[in-house]
């Protein structure tokens, strides 16, 4: 059997966040602006639930989000390795969910996002969004961590 090149958990997700105002009490580390969000998985896959900082860097309509938290998931904390000495048909299907799913071993783990925007007008704009969840192998045998990227619209209320 060849090497596949599958990169686990692929599909569509949907994000609701929210951006509290700048933290004034922060300001001493550039009053970054508290967040929480969500992400969705719309294939059945790994949900995440994150919160954190978000320091924005602004210049006329456009602007650069970065952030860094922690989050909770609902996916796998634990998949079983293929062996020797299990059936031929068990060690397939452990490939088959190792290729499939992420492998966290942990509960909480770290999250980075990053957003890249572009301001419509004095409510709308459009961004290019990026995150990244992964136990950064702290105490953990594992390092497995989840990528997104994509295209969102952002709501000013």
């Amino acid at each position: 059997m060849g090497y596949s090149p599958h990169e686990p958990e692929v599909g569509s997700s949907v994000i609701v966040e929210y951006l509290f105002p700048p933290a004034s009490a922060l300001k001493a580390i550039g009053a970054p602006r508290p967040f929480v969000s969500t992400q969705l998985s719309l294939d059945g896959y790994t949900n995440y639930a994150q919160g954190g900082l978000i320091w924005r860097f602004e210049r006329q309509k456009t602007y650069l989000d970065l952030g860094a938290g922690v989050a909770v998931h609902d996916g796998s904390l634990y998949l079983p390795r293929p062996e020797a000495g299990v059936s031929h048909e068990e060690n397939l299907r452990r490939r088959a969910a190792r290729d499939e799913y992420i492998e966290f071993d942990k509960r909480w783990v770290f999250h980075a996002t990053f957003a890249v925007g572009y301001r419509l007008n004095e409510r709308w704009a459009v961004e290019l969004e990026g995150q990244h969840w992964s136990n950064g192998q702290f105490s953990s045998d594992t390092h497995d961590g989840a990528d997104s990227l994509g295209l969102r619209a952002a709501y000013r209320f």
